[in-house]
């Protein structure tokens, strides 16, 4: 069975994470992982925070507050609770790892970074978001012999729907 390695990336708000749950609803995938969702306060966007698509005892944990021009990230919660969802979802072979928006706010945890980089080596199949950023990380990353770049800012939304239900449809 071959490996299967997607990134999704482009410009802001394009429908990267929305692509994703589609082709995870759609194509029935099994997953491990993690997504990123917004925090709100009487309905307000106030930052926000990862929730584990494995068991951990404390899931929906905020990682960060949300200002004018600026997300401010709380230290610690990608190295505890992040690198926690990386090892428990390593466990689980058969399991697509969801990895959604991985970009600037996680640069300084280092704990996370080390199991991000492990679990991208060592999972079969993953299905992820990269942020447009110059950030040696995600420049590695997306340099992988074993990973697929898909790019809204090169393909419409409708050809990088086809084209990512494809690679998980034919999973044989």
């Amino acid at each position: 069975m071959k490996n299967k390695k997607v990134f999704l990336t482009g410009e802001k708000s394009v429908g990267k994470s929305f692509c994703i749950n589609e082709i995870i609803k759609e194509c029935q995938l099994s997953t491990c992982g993690f997504q990123t969702l917004p925090f709100y306060e009487q309905g307000i966007r106030k930052g926000f925070y990862l929730h584990a698509f494995v068991d951990v005892e404390e899931n929906n944990q905020r990682f960060s507050i949300q200002h004018d021009t600026y997300n401010e990230v709380i230290p610690g919660i990608f190295d505890t609770f992040g690198t926690e969802i990386l090892r428990k979802s390593r466990q689980l072979p058969a399991h697509v790892l969801i990895l959604d928006e991985i970009g600037r706010l996680e640069k300084d945890e280092q704990l996370f970074l080390s199991e991000l980089k492990k679990s991208i080596a060592e999972k079969r199949d993953i299905f992820g978001v990269l942020k447009k950023c110059e950030i040696q990380y995600i420049q590695e990353i997306k340099m992988r012999d074993d990973v697929v770049i898909l790019d809204f800012d090169k393909l419409s939304y409708q050809d990088i729907k086809a084209s990512a239900k494809r690679i998980w449809e034919d999973r044989s």
